[in-house]
């Protein structure tokens, strides 16, 4: 690996040990502010923003980085400045008709500026500016967190002072990301834009499809919960979900930084090989700290986020374990396979955790609750990751590459 990724790798893991921490904080602060109940209702009210943007990240996410030195940013960023305002204002409208708390104009403002922010992190990514996009992510979880104490300690001590909050932090990040990149834009670039949309469309699909079968994956437990249990089980669900996923913060910025260098990169044996020895970096790692935070007493958990409501939360984030393990390591094969476009490996892992999801959820979660709805995405996890694992060594074996102890 050439020492510039390896920077790149230890930068991206300093800031996101960073936004773990922040975001560690945040998820304290909601459950200690609002207890089960309150954090359930954030925890639903992200779960639903992160569903949309799945929608709108066709023409936010990975198609940006992709076509971004193909096509040019003006025309990737008019397209999604659309599909944008499209997604959002039905994205409210239905969020308005399900929900009972009277949130549906904060859902349109946030999914507003989370897409908008997704096209530049995007971008950032595709240009390799892997400095702005640590900086960017990392100022988002820290202005939601000093604006959050705003405004509950002065303004509103209700849950609605996390979405205030949240609103501020985007719309600052929205405006200074424009202000940035502002000189990136240019009016003679705005023609052939069907073409370009068609290309975006092709590639964003594909990979959303993956992300949002693999969101089912990954969040379908809280629906199941909150409709079968009560959204307080969300409450305590969500933060052993959310330690569990802080985990992968190794496995997530390692893959990130090896996509970005894949983009521009032809596909070879030096960049499988290259793969290989980022996802032994990921899993050593990734075990160290799922032994750390299994060690520690229940009871900590418990103090640490308000109370006995919240004391199962070690028993969630101990059964999720092995899965959350076994998705560090293939996230970095997930990543290797989206940067050279083999977008149907994604969609086919993603599709079978979902018809594992759905064949366990409701038996599980009605038997065991908690507990049933850990053992249901533990298990869609391993199989999601097998299917990966297998996958990439057939590759491997097809294109005539055997893995090699790298001593470098």
């Amino acid at each position: 690996m050439a020492f510039d990724v390896k920077k790149n790798i230890v930068m991206t893991i300093a800031s996101k040990c960073a936004i773990l921490i922040l975001n560690f904080l945040v998820v304290v602060l909601t459950a200690r502010f609002w207890g089960a109940e309150g954090r359930g209702i954030v925890a639903m009210f992200m779960a639903d923003i992160s569903l949309l943007l799945i929608l709108t990240n066709i023409f936010t996410g990975s198609s940006v980085s992709y076509y971004l030195q193909k096509s040019g940013v003006s025309r990737l960023f008019a397209i999604a400045m659309l599909w944008i305002a499209i997604t959002s204002t039905v994205g409210a409208f239905i969020f308005h008709i399900l929900e009972k708390e009277n949130l549906s104009l904060f859902f349109f403002i946030a999914s507003a500026f989370t897409g908008l922010l997704a096209f530049f992190n995007s971008s950032f990514v595709g240009n390799q500016r892997i400095k702005q996009y640590n900086i960017l992510t990392l100022l988002q979880p820290f202005m939601l967190l000093v604006f959050m104490l705003l405004f509950y300690y002065f303004v509103d001590s209700s849950y609605r002072a996390y979405f205030y909050a949240l609103m501020l932090s985007l719309y600052i990040l929205t405006i200074v990301c424009l202000y940035l990149d502002r000189r990136r834009f240019s009016t003679t670039e705005m023609t052939r834009l069907w073409p370009v949309a068609v290309r975006s469309f092709r590639f964003g699909f594909q990979t959303e499809l993956s992300n949002f079968l693999q969101f089912f994956n990954y969040r379908l437990s809280y629906y199941f919960l909150s409709h079968l249990i009560g959204k307080a089980s969300v409450g305590v669900f969500s933060i052993g979900v959310a330690l569990a996923e802080a985990i992968w913060i190794v496995s997530r910025s390692i893959s990130m930084v090896q996509y970005s260098k894949l983009l521009k990169d032809k596909d070879g044996v030096e960049a499988r090989r290259s793969t290989i020895q980022v996802a032994r970096y990921s899993l050593w790692i990734t075990l160290g700290i799922i032994l750390v935070a299994n060690l520690l007493p229940g009871e900590l958990y418990a103090y640490v986020f308000g109370g006995d409501d919240f004391a199962d939360v070690k028993t969630v984030l101990m059964y999720l374990s092995p899965g959350v393990l076994l998705i560090a390591v293939s996230n970095v094969f997930g990543h290797y396979f989206s940067a050279i476009g083999k977008l149907r490996i994604l969609v086919m892992k993603s599709f079978i955790g979902v018809l594992v999801t759905l064949a366990l959820s409701y038996f599980f979660i009605t038997q065991w609750k908690i507990v049933g709805a850990s053992l249901v995405n533990m298990s869609s996890n391993v199989v999601t990751s097998i299917v990966l694992f297998v996958a990439f060594w057939l590759y491997m074996r097809k294109n005539e590459v055997t893995p090699k102890n790298d001593k470098e």
